[in-house]
């Protein structure tokens, strides 16, 4: 019996190991983020770690969000317009991270182990970042681009989209590490590291999403960092500097052009009753609008889990449009709200009000939190955040190390 407690004991200190090693493939490697992912669950659930540590769980409140959430989904499940072999299988596979949510918070009531995931994904993510800017002038063998030079596309793992978000929350770490550690030199280097960050967001990528999320966790990381009488002023420097990157950068104009031509055109189109011209921001404000159609219809429980391409094509039966929105809105609380109903974005709210209470309380970890929350809701607002790949394995991953980070940074359980 003895013996077998030990193993029990091994097995979930290994879960500690793959948790770090899925934070530290997370930036560049997709495969080998979920292989590790998938061993911290199992190591977690054949340990009995959960079982035995519940009395820390169930006094949690995003634990118990992300329960509810994830029960909702299940039951959801039930009503659904889909198959398992099509949008529900894939959608409930892909919110079974909810749940996975509470076993990483499980293994992350370790406290070195909040410690190394923190340190492994910056780590991570720099290599991205130095492989970003050697794409500019060599043809880097695992760059997903082969643009050289200056002022183009240099996306180098998954897409620009997934990059740009976790590049703008190595910016906050960096923010962070640079008031923790006293040495000039890494203070240097720190400091260098998020300007170059912030540089290969501005001007070596395509994503709009990018400068929103960055430019939110930045202005939310200072107001929640220095004092208010400060933070303000720290603020309009921000928002100077962002301005001076948007008149140096062309791709960043032209970004914005397209942007706001395409926005114009949707609503001019969208006025007339003529079916819209299929363009990256109309689409989105055109899926937008229909959605919102749909919750109307049902919106206390939704259509079911996988439904939304079911009821779009049906809503916008041209083949290119059918095409574009079947999968998602492009939005996360349309998403929940089109599929879940008004129960699921309220559960989905509440995840968030959870981040925001234990931020809230957070003390040295509070601009973190914050800022996070603001690349989370920004990217939360254009894209499917919980349902896109990077992205979901992101946001769940990270929300849960900060949250322990703030909760239990006096705990160090390891029983």
């Amino acid at each position: 019996m003895l013996d077998f407690y030990k193993l029990k004991l091994n097995i979930e200190k290994s879960s500690n190991f793959f948790l770090v090693l899925a934070f530290l493939f997370l930036p560049f490697s997709l495969a080998a983020h979920n292989a590790s992912l998938a061993l911290t669950v199992l190591t977690v659930v054949v340990s009995g770690a959960a079982w035995r540590k519940r009395e820390y769980l169930q006094k949690e409140p995003l634990v118990w969000a992300l329960l509810a959430l994830f029960f909702l989904v299940c039951v959801g499940s039930f009503y659904s317009l889909s198959t398992w072999d099509d949008a529900l299988g894939v959608n409930f596979n892909k919110y079974l991270k909810l749940f996975f949510g509470v076993l990483l918070i499980v293994v992350f009531l370790h406290k070195r182990t909040r410690e190394y995931a923190f340190y492994a994904f910056a780590i991570g993510v720099f290599f991205v970042l130095i492989s970003t800017y050697l794409n500019i002038w060599f043809e880097v063998p695992w760059s997903m681009t082969k643009n050289q030079g200056w002022g183009v596309d240099h996306t180098v793992f998954g897409n620009y989209i997934t990059q740009n978000i976790m590049m703008s929350f190595f910016v906050l770490q960096c923010f962070y590490l640079f008031f923790l550690h006293k040495n000039i030199f890494i203070k240097i280097f720190l400091l260098v590291s998020a300007v170059l960050a912030a540089v290969s967001i501005f001007y070596l990528s395509n994503g709009r999403t990018g400068y929103i999320v960055l430019i939110g966790g930045v202005i939310f990381y200072i107001i929640f960092s220095l004092p208010k009488r400060w933070s303000w002023l720290a603020v309009v420097a921000v928002i100077f500097i962002i301005s001076v990157a948007f008149s140096t950068s062309q791709r960043v104009q032209e970004r914005f052009d397209l942007a706001k031509s395409e926005t114009q055109l949707i609503f001019e189109q969208h006025s007339r009753g003529e079916i819209p011209t299929l363009t990256s921001i109309g689409a989105r404000w055109y899926m937008w609008m229909k959605s919102l159609e749909l919750v109307r219809e049902r919106p206390v429980f939704g259509w079911g889990l996988g439904s939304h391409g079911v009821k779009w094509c049906e809503i916008a039966p041209e083949p290119e449009w059918c095409q574009v929105g079947d999968t998602t809105p492009h939005n996360q609380f349309i998403f929940f709200a089109v599929e879940l109903g008004g129960v699921g974005l309220i559960l989905f709210l509440l995840i968030l009000a959870s981040l925001f209470w234990a931020g809230w309380q957070g003390g040295e970890y509070r601009p973190l939190m914050m800022g996070f929350l603001a690349i989370f809701i920004g990217d939360s607002m254009v894209n499917a955040s919980l349902w896109n790949a990077r992205e979901y394995n992101f946001f769940i991953l990270v929300m849960c190390l900060l949250y322990t980070m703030i909760r239990f940074q006096d705990k160090n359980e390891k029983k």
